[in-house]
């Protein structure tokens, strides 16, 4: 896969790096950036050569979250917004899906979607210069992305709402108690640490390493429109049963 203006994609030694390169934007994410890192992460997968994914962010951020400007430009800003966040959510897709392990190395600020990238991967380096917020409601918008879905499960409920409806920025040793990063690592030592992890990964099982990452969070990704089938499906079950009918009947009786 040749590179992306918007996302680079290299892949040496069984690892795909994949670098948001926005850095004039602080990697904000826009339509051709969320397309590039789409594309990236679909040849890591399809590339039977890689065994793991190393992601960072060009420039002083990570990732800066959505392209406000461009959707201050916009002529229907509406229309506009839906079209990024669908380009987005297949990157964020993609990722999902991923049956590769993901390593990220976080340098600068994590705001919005790039906090989003973060709770989507599996092991996240920070440096101490590293923040993050979910930046979102500060703009008055919502969370995309995964956001609403992952923060909860990671940071628990109470925080997440905490931390949504009330942004603040976040340090690297605050992110880390909380979760939200695996380990905080020396500025200088970062790059290399964040390399030796992928590398680690890449020469390991690496069928078994795919699948220990599905197994993890298949414990608790089924998603609440899956969830409601299954209430759907139960609900429909005890409503055929003689049970429910004598229950439901006697219920109806007239009472005085």
């Amino acid at each position: 896969m040749a590179d992306d203006d918007a996302v680079l994609f290299d892949v040496h030694d069984g690892i795909a790096h994949v670098t948001l390169n926005r850095p004039a934007t602080g990697n904000a994410l826009d339509v051709p950036l969320s397309q590039g890192l789409a594309r990236a992460v679909a040849a890591a997968a399809e590339e039977t050569e890689v065994k793991a994914v190393l992601l960072s962010g060009a420039g002083k951020l990570f990732c800066g979250g959505g392209d406000l400007r461009s959707m201050r430009a916009a002529a229907d800003r509406g229309a506009y917004v839906r079209q990024l966040v669908d380009a987005a959510h297949a990157a964020v897709r993609e990722l999902a899906a991923l049956a590769k392990p993901v390593v990220v190395s976080v340098h600068g600020p994590a705001a919005g979607a790039g906090l989003s990238l973060l709770l989507l991967s599996d092991i996240v380096l920070a440096a101490p210069s590293a923040s993050f917020t979910t930046a979102y409601t500060s703009v008055g918008l919502t969370p995309d992305c995964g956001q609403s879905w992952m923060l909860p499960r990671v940071i628990g409920l109470r925080r997440a709402l905490d931390l949504t409806l009330i942004p603040r920025r976040l340090s690297a040793e605050e992110a880390l108690e909380l979760g939200i990063v695996s380990r905080v690592v020396d500025a200088e030592s970062l790059t290399a640490e964040a390399h030796a992890v992928a590398e680690r990964l890449a020469h390991g099982p690496a069928a078994a390493l795919g699948a220990a990452r599905w197994l993890l969070r298949a414990g608790f990704a089924e998603g609440f429109a899956e969830h409601l089938d299954r209430e759907a499906d139960a609900i429909a079950r005890r409503a055929a049963s003689d049970e429910a009918g004598t229950l439901i009947s006697e219920f109806l009786v007239p009472r005085n």
